[in-house]
């Protein structure tokens, strides 16, 4: 999240749009769309569905950006709204969130997929196996209940603090911590398992 706001003037943009700026609006869903679909693919687990996901966010936040007070920084309460809108559209869609995600074969097309910066001097069978070990980490996360997996998306995803977490999902920082080591529990014996099936 950091980076994607890196050298952006946020508040001023929020600024703007809560006066009915819309180019300043159109800026701010420039500066927020990675992350904000990054959130949606990893709580959905699908790219069709992240992709409805991250236009029903927009278009929340067009309608609610008039009630941000600026009592936290914006990337948190726009992670807030976000979470919310994945939760509650997940379960108007009705689908089921144990799905296979960011796979070698996802059939996601090169725009879509979450890209990690490659060593030029890497030999390819390193960068296989990064990319797999990576796969089996989204998995793992992909069968996480959907309270485990808000939190572990947030935290070691997104990059939000303990207390951003805890204000964006409405719950005290000691379920938050709770929540997170049970999910990196889960997600940890879930490797364990997968590798020695290997």
């Amino acid at each position: 999240m950091a980076a994607a706001t890196e050298g952006v003037d946020v508040d001023g943009l929020v600024r703007a749009a809560q006066a009915g700026d819309r180019q300043a609006f159109t800026k701010l869903v420039h500066v927020f769309s990675g992350p904000m679909y990054n959130l949606a693919y990893r709580m959905a687990g699908n790219a069709d569905d992240a992709a409805d996901l991250t236009q029903e966010i927009f278009v929340k936040l067009y309608r609610a950006i008039g009630q941000f007070r600026y009592r936290s920084k914006f990337s948190t309460w726009l992670c807030s709204l976000a979470a919310n809108t994945c939760r509650s559209g997940m379960r108007k869609l009705g689908r089921r969130r144990d799905r296979e995600w960011l796979g070698l074969d996802n059939g996601l097309d090169n725009e879509s997929q979450f890209h990690e910066a490659v060593d030029p001097g890497d030999k390819p069978d390193r960068v296989i196996a990064r990319r797999e070990t990576q796969a089996m980490i989204e998995g793992a996360i992909a069968k996480l209940p959907e309270a485990f997996r808000s939190v572990i998306v947030l935290r070691d995803l997104q990059g939000l603090a303990y207390d951003e977490i805890a204000e964006a999902l409405c719950c005290s920082m000691g379920t938050v911590k709770s929540r997170l080591a049970r999910a990196r529990i889960r997600v940890r014996d879930d490797l364990m398992v997968r590798r020695d099936e290997m």
